[in-house]
């Protein structure tokens, strides 16, 4: 592959990772910068359901969240270039990967837990993670189950580094400069 080829599934890039790795922030960032959409998966559940992710786990489960999840992404627009962020648990249902996997850049932000904690210190929206005492528990043991669906990305970023140096790291691997 020489410098000029565009990856032809450039159009659409999705962001996948642990929560806390920074997929919405660097998929806010990204989309800026390309000038795509940017769309959030969890943003947009809320939004049409008039909930939080939290609510939503809290009252409904998390079986039925992740229904939301799944048809929300597969009831996606994306005839237009656009940025996905999906919540950390979303890459692993297959329907998902399925259907993303063939038309989009899946982009893993590899983030350490140290570097997640430290993220989501203030930050108490996190409904698979809101046990604060054993937040870092459940991260390494989130990371241990999803590391190998994660790394069948076409991309992996070292997701520790500023969002600046994530986001034109991504750009570059992607040939998008």
């Amino acid at each position: 592959m020489n410098d000029m080829t565009i990856n032809p599934k450039a159009h659409v890039i999705v962001l996948v990772g642990l929560s806390g790795s920074g997929k919405s922030t660097i998929g806010a960032a990204l989309s800026k910068q390309l000038n795509f959409s940017f769309i959030d998966i969890d943003e947009r559940i809320e939004k049409s359901e008039g909930l939080s992710i939290n609510e939503i786990f809290a009252q409904q489960g998390e079986g039925r969240f992740r229904e939301l999840e799944r048809n929300t992404v597969l009831e996606l627009d994306l005839s237009r270039p656009s940025v996905l962020a999906l919540g950390g648990g979303a890459w692993m249902q297959d329907e998902i990967r399925d259907f993303l996997a063939p038309i989009a850049s899946i982009i893993y932000l590899e983030a350490n837990v140290a570097s997640i904690l430290e993220r989501l210190k203030d930050n108490k929206a996190r409904p698979l993670l809101d046990n604060l005492g054993r937040r870092k528990e459940v991260l390494e043991q989130q990371l241990e189950t999803r590391k190998g669906v994660y790394a069948e990305a076409d991309i992996t970023v070292n997701a520790n580094a500023a969002v600046p140096e994530v986001t034109q790291e991504i750009i570059q691997k992607l040939k998008l400069s």
